[in-house]
């Protein structure tokens, strides 16, 4: 890190002009923005690790399935015995 710090600090000295005497600030500065890249950098590689469902969903090889279709209905009259009742014979009414 402290490689990393001097490389940027000596590049705040170029572009400063080559002023002696500001080696402390160049430094401090230097080091806050090493400090900050790399703050910068494992947050994005968290939210790489915390990808949203949606998204690995998008990039997942599996197939989906396709839902599953529908029995066609049978009429109620065709499921219920001549009586009406379901489960029990059909009674004939006595006549007079």
């Amino acid at each position: 890190m402290n490689e990393e710090i001097a490389k940027v600090a000596y590049e705040l000295f170029e572009k400063d002009g080559r002023q002696n005497g500001k080696d402390k600030e160049h430094w401090f500065e230097a080091e806050a923005i090493v400090k900050s890249r790399r703050a910068a950098e494992e947050k994005k590689a968290e939210t790489r690790k915390e990808a949203p469902v949606s998204t690995r969903q998008r990039t997942s090889t599996a197939k989906v399935q396709p839902a599953p279709k529908k029995k066609a209905e049978t009429p109620k009259s065709a499921t219920l015995p001549a009586s009406g009742r379901a489960g029990k014979p059909a009674v004939k009414e006595k006549t007079k």
